[in-house]
């Protein structure tokens, strides 16, 4: 796999913008709020609190996705598509470090067209190495140019894929991961 740099910091005007606009809209109270869209859909959740250790939550958790990373991005790409919704977007990452204390570590460009990057790569690895600190919650997401539509996971005790949008878009991605899950 080919090395990706992702931004690490709030690093242009752009960026800065959709920080503000990220804790104005959807972590005005640090953690995510579901108000600014009309809708949203649970897409996969799996509560790791009965596990011991996060490796014991992963090698027994009794519900995997029924879905691909791959599975997602073209579902977001699909429901764009259909419904003539912008489909630029950017990544971004907000770690609640302690649960007191909401950061906005990174945003960048991401492409639903992919290319040669893995799919969703951004949203995986900064879960996996800019995880908040000392038990906190972590989030991260893609979130349209428009501002239209989003998709976040979160991350402490459970894991939480959500799309947000419009109903109509919501239920376009749902509606793909079911007929492709």
């Amino acid at each position: 796999m080919r090395t990706v740099k992702l931004a690490r910091a709030i690093d242009n005007e752009e960026s800065r913008q959709l920080a503000e606009w990220l804790e104005k809209y959807i972590f005005p109270n640090d953690f995510l709020e579901d108000k600014y869209f009309e809708s949203y859909t649970v897409l996969y959740s799996a509560d790791l609190k009965r596990y011991f250790t996060l490796f014991q939550s992963i090698v027994h958790n009794p519900k995997p996705a029924t879905f691909s990373p791959e599975d997602v991005n073209d579902a977001l790409l699909k429901a764009c598509n259909i419904l003539n919704v912008n489909e630029g977007c950017r990544y971004f990452n907000v770690n609640v470090h302690d649960n007191i204390a909401r950061t906005i570590d990174s945003i960048g460009k991401y492409s639903l067209k992919r290319h040669d990057t893995p799919a969703l790569f951004p949203l995986y690895y900064l879960l996996t190495e800019n995880r908040a600190k000392e038990g906190g919650t972590s989030y991260t997401g893609l979130i349209g140019k428009n501002k239209d539509w989003m998709i976040t996971i979160e991350f402490e005790n459970e894991i939480v894929f959500k799309v947000h949008g419009s109903k109509k878009f919501c239920d376009v991605v749902k509606q793909f991961l079911l007929e492709h899950g």
